[in-house]
């Protein structure tokens, strides 16, 4: 029997378990690629992208708990599976095995979050509030990536993995605790949810319309997004590009919030289409080259989240049968986490190696192979107020713990930050070590000189006249181009949205006769 304790006392115990269930992502998904790539020289994309591909299992799972399983018990059991995979990857030092029980904790991950959805949706009054228990895990996320950067050395180790395996555990025995969900019983006559009857919501014209609509324009979200966000900010220059990505994170915490308002006023239909809209205005803001433009994009991010990903998991909800619920969720993990998210990927992928920067790399004789070029950051930016977003390193400071130290070229172009023959003088004869603490890269004097005679297009070395501006434009990639493919995705299918999407009614598919 489902819990009857008051829904006053269930708010707090499913937030608990909302919060844990994204903290346990935020421990590896900000952090897994710089490990993999810098302390064990592992392909980062390749790792990044088993997850997604893990998204596959929730098709299986949701059907079990419609079917057999309690819902909270088998949460329980994905949590204790996953965090015990989290823990073996700490101590992984092959490529393939930490592949493997990434893609092992993955299975075990990605159905656990349309899970839990579906019993926060079961023991809530109004689905319309879903999103005040979701905006939790936006604030385990905010949490455990502060935690995990501040205390534990961030991606410089493998203590991440300690820590989302210890929360994952964690959440596996509080799991045990949540209110009870039990498979929906069926009506007599009639069979319980098989594995492949969650299809038959597609024989319903809106479902199916709405499913293309969000998971095609979807492509152009968060699996398109977050690879992007990083380097377009540095390439513009923009001040701490990671730590402007956390404003993210910060506008989701207000627009979570407002979305069951938006949902109860407006319906879900309009909540969809202002979520694919949000995506295509906030790319057309990336597209423009000023830092403005840069913080608007940003601060959509909470609407185009909540407005198309939780919007959707509510559409599902409403549309769904009482015997298909799970089911229901798992497939919109599947379409929305797995498919759109690996697609967006690839397209973020594909739309990089199109329009390239100009002079993305040069040859470095130190480590014999092509690098990126040498670092040089703007002062006046470095200095700006936005660099205390970067959290971690403010709180670091505050602790009186030293950042790493940053070598770069800005102290040579002083006072005007334009570098010429001149100044390039002043460059040791043995050349410098340009980069990040032990990861700075020795350059030689003559190939600075070379590749700002390069940049600048000068005829001989004494002509050499390069401004910042110019430095950087070199080794950004035709954005306007890039961007063009998400903004025109999201926009088609919102369009098509508005014009064939309707706002759920419940399905009247309730299982299969005998």
């Amino acid at each position: 029997m489902t819990d009857t304790k008051p829904t006053a006392a269930i708010y707090p115990r499913l937030c608990i378990a909302y919060f844990c269930q994204f903290a346990i992502w935020g421990s590896w998904a900000t952090t897994l690629g710089g490990y993999a790539d810098k302390v064990l020289g592992f392909n980062a994309g390749i790792l990044n992208i088993a997850i997604p591909i893990a998204a596959a299992s929730a098709l299986f799972i949701g059907p079990l708990v419609d079917r057999k399983f309690a819902a909270q018990k088998m949460l329980a059991f994905l949590h204790l599976c996953g965090g015990v995979c989290l823990l073996i990857c700490a101590f992984q030092k092959s490529f393939s095995l930490l592949f493997f029980f990434m893609l092992l904790h993955g299975l075990f991950f990605m159905p656990s979050i349309p899970l839990i959805n579906s019993i926060v949706f079961r023991h809530i009054p109004n689905a319309n509030n879903a999103p005040r228990v979701f905006v939790f895990g936006t604030l385990g996320w905010i949490v455990v990536n502060l935690f995990v950067a501040v205390l534990l050395g961030g991606a410089g180790n493998a203590n991440f993995f300690l820590v989302g395996g210890a929360v994952s555990i964690f959440l596996g025995l509080y799991a045990m605790t949540l209110p009870d969900t039990p498979p929906t019983p069926v009506a007599p006559g009639e069979k319980s949810a098989s594995m492949f009857d969650v299809l038959v919501l597609f024989k319903d014209k809106s479902f199916a319309i709405f499913s293309v609509c969000v998971v095609i324009g979807g492509i152009a979200a968060c699996g398109f997004y977050f690879p992007m966000q990083v380097p377009l900010f540095t390439e513009r220059s923009f001040p701490t590009p990671v730590a402007l990505t956390t404003l993210n994170q910060f506008s989701e915490l207000f627009f979570m919030l407002a979305l069951p308002f938006f949902a109860a006023r407006f319906g879900l239909k309009k909540c969809l289409i202002l979520g694919l809209l949000s995506w295509t205005l906030r790319y057309v803001f990336f597209m423009q080259p000023a830092f403005t433009f840069a913080l608007f994009g940003l601060l959509l991010h909470g609407f185009s989240y909540s407005f198309l990903y939780v919007a959707s998991y509510m559409y599902a909800e409403k549309k769904a049968p009482p015997a298909l619920k799970a089911s229901a969720q798992g497939l919109m993990a599947f379409l929305m986490l797995g498919v759109g998210q690996v697609l967006g990927s690839l397209m973020y992928a594909y739309t990089i190696e199109q329009y390239p920067a100009p002079i993305p790399k040069m040859d470095n004789a130190a480590v014999a192979a092509k690098v990126d070029l040498p670092r040089w950051d703007d002062p006046d930016k470095a200095k700006s107020a936005l660099r205390f977003l970067d959290l971690s390193g403010t709180i670091n400071g505050l602790l009186g713990k030293e950042s790493p130290v940053v070598h770069e070229l800005a102290e040579y172009a002083k006072p005007d930050n334009v570098m010429t023959w001149e100044k390039l003088q002043t460059i040791p004869e043995d050349g410098i070590r340009i980069g990040v603490g032990d990861d700075a890269i020795k350059f030689s004097k003559d190939e600075i000189e070379g590749i700002f005679q390069k940049v600048g297009k000068a005829d001989k070395p004494e002509d050499i006249s390069v401004t910042h501006a110019q430095w950087m434009s070199v080794q950004t990639k035709q954005w306007d181009k890039i961007l063009l493919w998400p903004i025109l995705l999201s926009g088609i299918f919102c369009l098509a949205f508005l014009l064939l999407g309707k706002d759920p009614v419940p399905s009247e598919v309730v299982g299969r006769k005998e």
